[in-house]
């Protein structure tokens, strides 16, 4: 028996999270803010590396799409890119 490898049909990679309060696991393209399920709120992922923001709508900058992460830097457990 031989392995054939398929190409994947999707091009977009997905970022899967598991909120560590109630176990949800969050699928997105973009970094969730807060958990679906019981609207907790996160923070963005390497938060400490980035310029601490003032207000509201500075905050909301700082959660980057997949595309701009790297999956080493992440908090293993919480996070993956898929």
């Amino acid at each position: 028996m031989s392995m054939e490898l398929i190409p994947s049909k999707v091009k977009d990679k997905t970022i899967i999270k598991k909120c560590h309060i109630c176990g949800e696991i969050i699928e997105s393209f973009h970094e969730v803010e807060r958990c679906p399920s019981c609207k907790k709120p996160f923070l963005p992922c390497q938060y400490f590396g980035k310029v601490h923001a003032k207000n509201t709508s500075e905050f909301k900058q700082l959660f980057s799409h997949v595309s701009e992460l790297q999956e080493d830097l992440l908090i293993k457990g919480l996070y993956t890119i898929w």
